[in-house]
């Protein structure tokens, strides 16, 4: 039912090509008591109160206050309100206060609230790129 593929570890998600690409996407919801060993993946939006220890990729994650997470998270948004050790790969990414994070983030936008515990390394990615031979003051 799960595999552990780990060929694409450090893929980074590829964001949907339409601005309302969430509307109309299913939610699954899994609250504490659910525990995956294995990789999980959704073309919708996931909240998720249980324990994975494997990759989280969906359009949409929102980790909360019970959910722990060790692996690799793939999302276009990712909110985390409980705890994640691994990666998180997105284009938003928000750290609710409570939360305690040990991963490498690789977000175009980024909000860490007060009170959040974050260990790892930050890549903001730039939503243009600059043209080559211009100076960036």
């Amino acid at each position: 039912m799960f595999s552990k593929t780990r060929s694409d570890d450090h893929k980074p998600y590829e964001a949907p090509r339409r601005e309302d690409a969430l509307t109309g996407k299913h939610r699954s919801v899994l609250h504490d008591g659910v525990t995956i060993n294995g990789d999980w993946t959704s073309d919708g939006v996931v909240e998720f109160g249980g324990i994975i220890i494997g990759d989280l990729t969906a359009e949409a994650i929102v980790l909360t206050k019970t959910g722990k997470v060790q692996g690799n998270v793939r999302a276009h948004h990712v909110i985390v309100e409980g705890a994640l050790t691994g990666t998180i790969s997105a284009e938003q990414v928000v750290i609710k206060p409570q939360s305690k994070v040990a991963a490498d983030i690789t977000a175009r936008i980024l909000e860490i609230a007060s009170g959040a515990e974050i260990n790892g390394h930050l890549t903001i990615k730039s939503s243009e790129r600059q043209p080559s031979g211009s100076a960036v003051e």
